[in-house]
């Protein structure tokens, strides 16, 4: 079948019909990348939990009450000098702003420090709570608004809080200085992070990938159509994800959208470096082009469709997950890796061929024999392998093992306050109110009870520890139901907070009785639901990865033992980079908590991508075996001729993960951290001296059940073999 396609693709009639056809793709489909990127800025149901409670009350908020979910945001005014009185003027005059005028639309209602601006705040603050309850006499007073139409639309919510910004004089605005946060707020400012953040990875990617690749071959040609090739592939991959999310299929956000541009990327530019590689081997070797992608193809063909199989077996774990964020991944990058795989073994062949040895001009492959280089920097990292493998095996191991106890030094969880490498105007504004006013009055609890149960409800929370107020708020259409408003005596967004949240459950149930309804959702909730959720994926994500992962390797390898020790040493890695990591956060960067999904994120970057190099590597040397080598001469020979290439593939895939650093978001940056040190670690030491040190030291064992072999010739050491 591969043979096939690889004839296809170099065919000298049908190659020039394989690239109209896929330029005709891209050019079709590359036109729905920018709705996507706009379908990724909308965020307002990708961290939650499916099915979990929070979820229900925010369903049953938007589809049984007539407000919907509206959309809160809170005004935290702060002055230097004078009472709230003295400043009552300029802040009336604000509120006149956004009542009637055309500026801010569909504004339901504004409580101020002198009461109802304008609207009715009835269903936000409960009749026997006055809207400027919480404002006092020193600085800041707190306003409440209410927008109808403002529900999970984020684009509606980003227009309406940039809306309110203008309006008011903002955190530099002088004695008069005011912050717009609470939920809306930090829904709109978590958007602006992530607005134009496509362009900014695309770029990053870009020019590095460029760069490498003219380090490494030094043809600006080929560097450039090994861009345009993933390029190519980039823009169809995210039109078939666009028709997905538009098809319900799935969601997409713009972490989503961000890790798609890096994988894709990078996996690309090293599928794209492995043929070309071998392509420029068999060049030198005096085949023709044709004859020589199609040697090429059937040599590096089976790595790389084990290699993307593997990432899009992993890819798709993710769909069993609970938590949205982690779920959406799944089909949204296995499909990238997909068309990846299929451009790279198709497009890239078939463009080469056309293009002959003039695709690597002005460094034309000069003619040596077959086989692929043995530069000396490598002979020498094989013959020190060959000497010294147990010593080599035995430290790279405790270097590992040390690493890895990093991860015995607990850290937190980042809320929402610290998703910001620069905290924004919402987070600013909520720790201002954190310091005067209780803090849950910025991102209140939401409860929702049977009417019947409601005031019971009610009360019952209010003498619940860690309450500051609870307020009954709205019925729903039918009249059965009924939503109120928990404020925390905590700050909302914080571990103490989320950790109420179980006990805020159990006294509303015991407060409704056992035949009543009494749900417990929010911000807070959601966070709470979000956190059992990754822990439960976690521990189902991960066997099934792993076990994936060692059978692709098993088909492919055709034995058990050389598998299970790649499999060991990738997890390995990957634990040693999340201790190292967990210590230079905390230590090195004063950053001591981490997102919640961190670390499964890392783990299935790090064991998927890990995994292709060695994959490189393994089917290397069973080739070398299989040509007649000894299982020793067949590693040292695998080791020094895709020693170079293989770790070139390994810092081009860091350094497209590591383009994830520059990004504002600080999940982002520290996942970004943790592979790129992870891809490092493994390309450098993993794959270059672990794995070779335990081939030699296992011998023919590596391919138990099949373990007989008998030596037919001895390798080629000098030269360009």
């Amino acid at each position: 079948m591969l043979s096939r396609i690889t004839a296809i693709a170099t065919g000298r009639r049908t190659r020039r019909i394989v690239i109209v056809v896929w330029l005709l793709l891209a050019v079709g489909l590359g036109t729905l990348q920018p709705r996507l990127q706009q379908r990724a800025q909308d965020e307002s149901r990708t961290f939650r939990t499916r099915g979990a409670e929070s979820t229900q009350v925010h369903d049953l908020l938007d589809r049984r009450f007539a407000e919907g979910r509206q959309a809160t945001s809170v005004l935290a005014y702060e002055f230097d000098k004078g009472s709230i009185e003295t400043q009552e003027p300029a802040i009336s005059q604000d509120l006149d702003r956004i009542c009637n005028s055309d500026a801010v639309p569909d504004v339901v209602g504004v409580g101020g420090a002198d009461g109802v601006a304008c609207g009715d705040l009835g269903h936000h603050l409960g009749p026997e709570t006055p809207p400027s309850a919480f404002s006092n006499d020193t600085p800041p007073s707190t306003v409440l608004l209410s927008v109808v139409n403002a529900k999970d639309d984020t684009e509606s919510v980003v227009k309406y809080v940039d809306a309110i910004r203008k309006v008011l004089p903002g955190p530099k605005g002088g004695p008069l200085r005011s912050y717009v946060t609470g939920e809306a707020a930090f829904d709109a400012d978590r958007s602006a992070a992530v607005s134009g953040i496509d362009a900014t990875l695309l770029a990053i990617t870009g020019a590095l990938v460029l760069v490498l690749m003219l380090l490494i071959y030094r043809s600006p040609l080929i560097a450039a159509l090994m861009l345009l090739v993933v390029m190519l592939a980039y823009l169809i991959a995210t039109g078939l994800v666009y028709l997905l999310v538009a098809a319900g299929a799935t969601t997409v956000s713009g972490q989503s959208a961000a890790i798609l541009i890096v994988l894709m990327f990078g996996a690309g530019t090293d599928y794209a470096l492995l043929i070309v590689s071998r392509y420029r081997d068999e060049l030198r070797a005096g085949s023709d082009p044709q004859r020589a992608m199609a040697d090429a193809a059937q040599r590096t063909g089976p790595a790389i469709l084990a290699s993307g199989g593997i990432v899009v077996a992993a890819m798709l774990v993710l769909i069993v997950a609970d938590f949205n964020a982690t779920r959406e991944m799944g089909p949204i990058l296995a499909l990238g890796i997909a068309v990846m795989v299929l451009c790279g073994l198709t497009l890239l062949p078939a463009v080469l061929v056309e293009l002959g040895q003039a695709a690597f001009w002005p460094a034309f492959p000069r003619q040596r024999s077959r086989g692929g280089e043995t530069g000396t920097g490598w002979s020498r990292v094989a013959d020190l392998v060959s000497r010294r493998p147990r010593l080599l095996a035995g430290v790279s191991v405790a270097v590992l093992a040390a690493g890895a106890l990093g991860n015995l030094h607990g850290r937190g969880y980042l809320d929402l306050t610290e998703q910001y490498r620069t905290p924004p105007e919402s987070v600013q504004g909520q720790e201002l109110i954190a310091k005067r006013y209780p803090p849950g009055r910025a991102v209140p609890v939401d409860v929702v009870t049977t009417s019947r149960a409601s005031l019971p409800v009610r009360d019952a929370l209010r003498h619940a520890k860690g309450v500051a107020e609870a307020n009954t708020d709205s019925q729903s259409l039918d009249g059965k139901l009924v939503s109120s408003e928990v404020m925390l005596s905590v700050d909302p967004l914080s571990q103490t907070a989320m950790d109420s949240i179980a006990r805020l459950r159990s006294v509303a149930r015991q407060a409704a009785g056992p035949h009543e309804l009494a749900l417990v959702g929010g911000v807070t909730a959601e966070q709470q639901d979000n956190l059992q959720a990754l822990r439960r994926d976690t521990e189902l994500i991960v066997p099934l990865v792993l076990l994936l992962v060692l059978l692709v390797l098993i088909v492919l390898l055709r034995c058990v033992i050389a598998p299970l020790y790649v499999v060991a040493t990738v997890v390995l890695s990957f634990a040693f980079a999340l201790g190292v990591s967990s210590l230079a956060f905390t230590y090195l960067f004063g950053k001591p908590d981490s997102d919640p999904n961190e670390a499964i994120f890392a783990f299935i970057f790090l064991v998927a991508l890990g995994v292709d190099d060695n994959i490189f590597l393994m089917t290397r040397i069973r080739e070398e075996r299989a040509a007649g080598l000894s299982t020793r001469d067949a590693v040292l020979t695998g080791l020094r001729r895709t020693g170079g290439v293989i770790t070139s593939a390994g810092l081009i895939l860091a350094g497209t993960f590591a383009s994830l650093m520059a990004l504002d978001l600080e999940s982002l940056f520290q996942v970004g951290f943790i592979v790129t040190l992870g891809l490092l670690v493994d390309a450098f030491i993993v794959r270059t001296l672990l794995v070779p040190s335990v081939a030699l030291l296992l011998g023919e064992h590596n391919w138990w059940p099949r373990v007989r072999h008998r030596p037919l010739r001895t390798p080629e050491l000098t030269g360009a073999v």
